[in-house]
């Protein structure tokens, strides 16, 4: 019998998920074409049918968490808040926890594989760089554009950036023990965490 069930139609995103729960319990080098195709209870004829070398999966799972989590932070963009209000970061930033506090296995997979580029640099080609990071760096020249100079700009988008992701880590650690719920505090966290340079830019 299939070990993860898949409806009808959705075979690739099983083999998919199969993946990364593997990644994430053996290492990326013991992943392999069997082992994915056993976890989804189907024959590697059938995996072939969709991805050709573990190459062409490795690069499939990738582009898939990377799409669900842009979505999610363009969703945060248009989620009622005025687009240049700096409070919008804060929701940005709430999602970007949640994403991973939801899906923890997508963080350990997404920042270890060695075709993850994030451009720190504020100038110069970014077509290659993390959507989601790209994304943060557009709001923050919005909405303090004409407030901070290029250094300023490059320097509130990192730091922006370590508080979301340093959250996201935490709260995803099997290790770290918390009395409190993520999802009702992180927004107060990440709030208080950056108010000068959200909400009081200088």
């Amino acid at each position: 019998m299939p070990q993860k069930p898949y409806h009808h139609g959705d075979l690739r995103n099983c083999l998919i998920e199969a993946g990364i729960e593997l990644i994430n319990q053996e290492g990326e080098k013991h992943l392999s074409m069997r082992k994915v195709s056993a976890k989804c209870g189907v024959s590697q004829t059938a995996l072939y049918s969709h991805f050709q070398s573990k190459e062409d999966l490795l690069s499939a799972i990738q582009d898939h968490v990377t799409e669900q989590f842009t979505a999610v932070m363009e969703e945060a963009m248009g989620s009622g808040q005025d687009q240049n209000d700096p409070r919008v970061l804060i929701e940005i930033g709430k999602r970007y926890v949640l994403f991973f506090i939801r899906n923890p296995h997508y963080h350990s997979f997404l920042f270890s594989q060695p075709g993850m580029q994030i451009n720190l640099a504020w100038d110069g080609d970014s077509s290659d760089s993390f959507a989601p990071f790209e994304l943060l760096k557009a709001t923050v020249a919005r909405i303090f554009g004409g407030a901070m100079p290029k250094e300023r700009l490059q320097d509130t988008t990192i730091s922006l950036w370590a508080v979301v992701h340093g959250l996201s880590a935490i709260a995803t650690m099997k290790t770290v023990k918390y009395d409190k719920n993520w999802e009702d505090k992180i927004e107060d966290i990440i709030a208080v965490t950056n108010r000068t340079r959200m909400v009081r830019p200088e």
